[in-house]
């Protein structure tokens, strides 16, 4: 990491080093802009460093998000060769419980036109002999997508904002926290609450805990709300191997690409369990390096920002479903956390410009970690050092 002197001068400055903040710096440095980041914490936390480490094309609707997607695969790809983070192609099963969702799933597979983003109907014996895992009687049929991508996001992250910070004409600034974002003219100048001030021609705020310090106006007259996720890592004593990312059924009711498709056909899927769509409950469950389980997860919502206490209710009803899905498997404990995000509850992004310099980017949700690079890519790749709206 960075141990020289910090300018007081950049070309810009970003707030927040999360998956939306740090490849928004990247990017920067990318452009040859010489960039300043600030993170509150020592590394990111929270839900960019806390989450299954998907990156998921297939849940993304076709059109500009399914675009940043495959951009954002683009992206991680040529970063893991680079720093050295082990990067897997698992894919993803999406599982039917039912004859109607199978029949569902089926259609989708038939209909799909997407060569960036292939598909495979199985059956359900063809599901079963996929994994070692299943449960034959809860199976029904699976769409498998192959190209969809895995990596340990805390590993990541720790890499990029290393390597850039190290190699490269961007300073980390970790322990921080921007207090101010003012405009001055031709340059923007942001006070932290150490004492420190900078100036740079952009800035870009890139977490929705530093909008709502920093522009708590502009945060409360917008459709943002916090989301907490809850997670946790399972034994995995017979050292099996699930071979691919596993979805339940609940997410042909909450994913965009799902959901369009569900329009398109003219049906309609049943709503989740009313207790567990209370709670937000989608179960994935996926492996990480050390072969350990991840199951998850939960989605909390609320206005303010949410405490980090874990539901004992909400690890129950994830794991009493999970049973249902798999069986061979031990639902031992070894690790809980939770994670939390901001999320724009109308368009899925809140972005906007101020003084045609400051940018606001945030509340892009679960879908930060599969679109959020190519987001950030496309963002500065509109960036001048004057002042112009991106």
């Amino acid at each position: 990491m960075s141990t020289q002197t910090y300018s007081s001068e950049y070309d810009v400055i970003v707030i927040g080093g999360g998956v939306l903040g740090a490849f928004h710096a990247y990017f920067a440095m990318r452009q040859g802009f010489k960039t300043l980041l600030i993170e509150r914490n020592v590394f990111p936390q929270q839900a960019s460093a806390r989450n299954f480490g998907l990156i998921i094309p297939s849940a993304m609707p076709a059109g500009r998000w399914r675009d940043r997607a495959i951009a954002s695969c683009e992206i991680y790809s040529e970063l893991s060769e680079l720093l050295g983070v082990p990067l897997q192609r698992m894919g993803t099963q999406y599982l039917a419980h039912t004859e109607a969702e199978a029949d569902f799933l089926r259609q989708m597979a038939l209909s799909s036109e997407d060569s960036l983003c292939p598909v495979e109907f199985y059956t359900a014996e063809e599901t079963i002999r996929s994994s070692c895992c299943l449960n034959p009687e809860f199976c029904q049929g699976s769409l498998f997508f192959p190209q969809d991508l895995q990596l340990d996001p805390d590993q990541f992250f720790r890499a990029l904002i290393n390597w850039i910070a190290c190699t490269s004409d961007c300073d980390y600034l970790p322990n921080t926290t921007a207090i101010s974002v003012e405009s001055q003219g031709s340059h923007n100048r942001v006070k932290t609450s150490s004492g420190r001030e900078f100036q740079a021609y952009h800035v870009f705020v890139c977490s929705g805990a530093d909008l709502q310090t920093l522009f708590p106006d502009v945060y409360s007259t917008r459709n943002l709300q916090y989301c907490k996720l809850q997670m946790l890592k399972l034994s995995n004593p017979e050292n099996r191997t699930l071979g691919t990312s596993i979805a339940s059924p609940i997410a042909l009711t909450r994913y965009p690409a799902f959901l369009n498709a569900q329009f398109l056909q003219g049906v309609s899927l049943p709503a989740p369990d009313p207790v567990l769509e209370e709670l937000g409950i989608q179960i994935w469950i996926t492996q990480n390096q050390n072969n350990e389980f991840i199951l998850g997860d939960s989605h909390a919502y609320s206005t303010d920002p949410p405490t980090e206490f874990l539901s004992a209710e909400v690890e129950a009803q994830m794991i009493n479903y999970a049973r249902k899905m798999f069986v061979k498997l031990d639902f031992q404990v070894l690790d809980r956390w939770c994670g939390i995000y901001t999320e724009e509850q109308s368009t899925g992004l809140f972005q906007q410009t101020l003084d045609e310099s400051i940018h606001l980017i945030t509340g892009i949700g679960s879908k930060g970690m599969t679109t959020g690079p190519g987001l950030a890519r496309e963002n500065l790749s509109q960036l001048s050092l004057s002042k112009s709206r991106i």
